[in-house]
């Protein structure tokens, strides 16, 4: 039978020891929530902070203030400035159309996948499209140039070329949107090989191209109002003031401009995602296994723990210091006292 009676604390030196475990204990249970509190993130910025209204082309607010400055003196503006406020997109969406930004996916199972992307590449080019990004295997690389060239721009791998199999392609294509549907049937005939899925997807843009094409001439209109008070401007301030103010409308002009490009190249060009396969394809093989894989979790999952408890111990270093020095002192005075007691009793 075990005999609890032997576990209790029989000696002094037994007794320290269970004190320092159990303060060794606390210290711990204290360390953990301190360093999950400051190693967990905040979440506050300045997400919460009131966003400029889109667009943002408004009469500066110092020039209302300058009585002499106002747009009904810098040149007859005015009617502009309130038929700018007016405009109606509708207007502007009969002469523009439906706006498509078209996407399409095709897998094609072939016989040689060198001979296919070069027809692939063919059907793109005669359509008067480009290739976007290419990735064929057809052997293995044992040099690993292709690690090193697509991790050297610090982008992960698999964002810059997908991961491919043996004797397998994955090709993108830029064709211009108005030819799609002729591509798209180019590459499904059987000069290419035997399509396995296709599929495609259109998004309508117009709501956005309208709105982004009628505010060009409003944010131009506003520009051209505050170059004219400039000219009328007398003081320095009244300049400062302008300049800043011609700055931020000329931005907002840029980015509304750089968007209408941007609408105007997704509708102008569609993309098109071609995969390429043969009966030999094979998957990538892991770079490990599972219990690698685990043992690597395992670890990182470790080093976390020891994070977290390090913190802690950080935040309370300068109280456990003082901790220890007014326990010096209290031991101090107790010995002192202790002695004191004695001589008297003698």
């Amino acid at each position: 039978m075990v005999r609890f009676d032997r576990l209790r604390p029989s000696g002094p030196r037994q007794q320290r020891a269970w004190l320092v475990i159990g303060l060794v204990l606390l210290v711990l249970a204290l360390a953990v929530p301190l360093g999950l509190k400051v190693l967990q993130p905040s979440g506050s910025g300045d997400e919460s902070a009131p966003m400029p209204a889109s667009g943002g082309l408004t009469e500066p607010q110092g020039s209302r203030d300058l009585a002499p400055l106002t747009p009904d003196t810098a040149g007859g503006s005015s009617g502009s400035g309130s038929s700018s406020d007016g405009a109606v997109p509708g207007a502007v969406a009969s002469s523009v159309g439906t706006k498509l930004a078209r996407t399409a996916w095709l897998g094609i199972k072939v016989d040689d996948v060198a001979v296919a992307g070069a027809r692939v590449r063919a059907i793109a080019e005669a359509a008067g499209g480009q290739i976007l990004s290419e990735s064929i295997v057809t052997a293995p690389d044992p040099t690993g140039s292709l690690g090193s060239v697509t991790e050297g721009g610090g982008m992960p791998k698999e964002d810059i070329v997908p991961p491919v199999g043996m004797n397998e392609a994955r090709i993108t294509l830029g064709v211009p949107a108005d030819r799609l549907d002729q591509v798209l049937a180019d590459l499904s005939s059987a000069r290419v090989g035997t399509v396995s899925y296709r599929s495609s997807q259109a998004e309508n843009v117009t709501e956005a191209y309208v709105d982004t094409q009628a505010r060009l001439q409003p944010a131009k209109e506003s520009i051209a109002r505050v170059r004219a008070l400039m000219v009328k401007a007398t003081t320095l301030d009244q300049i400062v003031l302008l300049e800043g103010e011609l700055a931020r409308r000329q931005a907002d002009l840029d980015s509304l401009e750089q968007r209408l490009a941007e609408l105007e190249r997704r509708t102008s060009t569609s993309t098109v995602s071609v995969t390429l396969w043969t009966d030999s394809t094979a998957s990538p093989e892991p770079e490990e296994n599972g219990f690698v894989q685990s043992l690597r979790k395992a670890w990182g999952a470790f080093l976390d723990s020891v994070m977290v408890v390090v913190t802690g111990l950080a935040v309370l270093l300068p109280w456990l210091l003082l901790a220890l020095v007014v326990a010096w002192f209290v031991r101090r005075w107790l010995r002192h006292r202790s002695r004191g007691a004695s001589s008297a009793t003698d």
